[in-house]
């Protein structure tokens, strides 16, 4: 009960203890996992921004190449064109259109205008009319008008048109006379946005829920953005925009609010532009829940398989402990049953002994009677001497055998083996009960029989107390005035070199019969006895009683 209880206890700690490891694993694995997964958004918005700037630099610089080269070959066109009107006057030629689209045809351009110094029309001609009006009032500007007096003097613009359109226009003075002559080009909207390069197709290429949302701002404006709600609006108006210029730190990211949600954003400064990029916090820690709850998992997969194993094992120790109580109670109680068994043996043998000890005393006390009536006759008191001292010595093994301990906790009796002769135990015990048997005036019988081996090896003393038992039981249940008739005689035995004796005692008082059969081995060793005693009464209605001793 004690074990159980402290094992319960045990267990609740080692659950207690496991839940509160968990609870720091989840809470380390949480933190651990909160950094890792910021640092890694934050290295995505970082290459992101970079890499926007970097291809924002490119597009500018290829695109105003793109444009020098076009401004260039206009320049070039109008100084020709200046030429080639010279020659035609010089030549007697005059200035039509006819000249003017011939002269087009072969400069690859899309319009060509003449002006007088005052910038008025000489002549011109275009391949699309409702440009020419455009283009004439755009060089009405004094800083064209001043290049009519200077033939080494050029200007050159690229302009964009609403529609998305744009024009390269180059003027020149002209040669022939006071003026200026202008060529343009032309570049339709859908030209512009197929085979020029903008930021705005670089950022489509963008995920606004993967990539966050990245906006990049001319003068203020937002001029590309892969959010489309955002294009053409003012930073002013943008708290996110506002919250990331407060932090011009362009490697590390920052957590701002979006419209009262979490993001984390990041600002970066090009020549031309300013970048800014915000990821929503759902998007920066999306993998956050299940790495935390994978962690926690095998946690307690581990935990459980300790405490799978911590069970086996106490369940092993709890069986062992079990088996050593049932085996300590086991043996408890097969000492407890030595020691009853040892209890009933020591007293079965006292009381059995006590019964053998009366009969030599009540030998001795009546020898002692008898001596004393007979005070004057020295022959009978030395024969009633030796007789007292041959019932002393039967009196003392009977008292050494109850001294000798290991017979009383045992019960069994341990047979001698030595030599000794049947005719001196039977005279020594014949001695007593003659004595008993004269006190009740009984008279015994001995019919003597061939007995021929009487020198034997064995165990004498219990010898005697069988003869001692059987006569003085025979004495005991007598009358006064009866008789007991004894007759010991040898059997041979089946077996070879062994010996039966057989002796039968029948007393007078209600027919009691003692019947006794003793087997020996004739070379001098003795391995078995064997005694059956029966009791008869003619007149008893109870059944016959046998009664038996074994020893080996």
């Amino acid at each position: 009960m004690i074990l159980d209880i402290k094992r319960k206890k045990k267990e609740k700690r080692i659950q207690l203890l496991g839940g509160l490891i968990g609870i720091c694993v989840a809470v380390v694995s949480l933190f651990y996992f909160f950094h890792a997964e910021k640092a890694e958004a934050e290295k995505r918005m970082v290459e992101i921004v970079n890499y926007v700037k970097v291809q924002c630099s490119t597009y500018t610089h290829y695109n105003e190449s793109s444009e020098s080269k076009s401004l260039l070959r206009a320049i070039e066109s109008a100084r020709q064109m200046s030429t080639n009107i010279k020659m035609e006057t010089e030549n007697g030629g005059q200035l039509r259109e006819d000249f003017l689209k011939e002269n087009l045809q072969t400069l690859w351009v899309d319009g060509i205008i003449v002006l007088d110094k005052e910038g008025k029309t000489d002549c011109e001609y275009s391949m699309d009319e409702s440009l020419t009006n455009e283009i004439t009032e755009y060089l009405q500007k004094d800083i064209i008008m001043d290049f009519a007096g200077y033939e080494e003097r050029s200007y050159s613009e690229r302009f964009a048109r609403e529609d998305g359109s744009y024009i390269d226009i180059a003027a020149c003075a002209r040669k022939d006379a006071p003026g200026i002559i202008a060529i343009y080009y032309y570049t339709s909207p859908e030209f512009t946005g197929n085979y020029t390069l903008t930021i705005q197709g670089l950022l489509n290429g963008y995920s606004v829920q993967k990539d966050g949302t990245i906006s990049v701002a001319d003068k203020g404006i937002v001029v590309a953005s892969n959010g489309e709600s955002l294009l053409g609006q003012n930073t002013a108006d943008n708290e996110v925009v506002q919250a990331m210029k407060k932090h011009t730190d362009s490697q590390h990211i920052y957590h701002l609010k979006n419209e009262g949600t979490g993001c984390y954003g990041i600002m970066l400064k090009q020549r031309d532009y300013y970048i800014y990029a915000y990821l929503p916090d759902t998007e920066v820690f999306h993998n956050l829940p299940l790495s935390v709850a994978g962690v926690i998992f095998l946690y307690f997969l581990m935990f459980s398989i300790f405490w799978f194993w911590t069970y086996r094992t106490n369940q092993a120790h709890q069986k062992q402990e079990q088996e050593k109580d049932e085996k300590y109670k086991s043996e408890l109680l097969i000492a407890a049953k030595k020691a009853e068994a040892a209890n009933e043996a020591k007293t079965e043998f006292l009381q059995r002994i006590s019964h053998d000890i009366r009969t030599p005393i009540n030998g001795i006390c009546g020898l002692v009677n008898m001596a004393d009536h007979c005070a004057d006759d020295t022959e009978k008191q030395t024969e009633y001497r030796t007789k007292v001292k041959e019932a002393s010595n039967l009196l003392l093994e009977l008292v050494n055998e109850i001294l000798d301990m290991s017979k009383l906790e045992s019960g069994e009796v341990v047979l001698e083996e030595i030599p000794f002769n049947l005719s001196s135990i039977s005279r020594e015990v014949f001695i007593v009960i003659e004595q008993m048997a004269a006190e009740q005036n009984i008279r015994i019988m001995w019919e003597k029989k061939e007995i021929t081996h009487r020198d034997l090896i064995g165990s004498p003393g219990y010898v005697k107390r069988v003869m001692m038992n059987i006569l003085s039981n025979a004495v005991k249940y007598n009358r006064e005035n009866g008789q007991i008739y004894i007759s010991c005689m040898e059997i041979p035995s089946e077996q070879p070199e062994m010996m039966t004796m057989e002796a039968i005692t029948q007393g007078t008082a209600e027919h009691i019969m003692h019947h006794v059969m003793i087997n020996f081995i004739l070379n001098g060793e003795m391995r078995f006895m064997q005694f059956d005693f029966t009791r008869e009464r003619e007149d008893s209605k109870e059944p016959k009683v046998p009664l038996k001793e074994r020893g080996l």
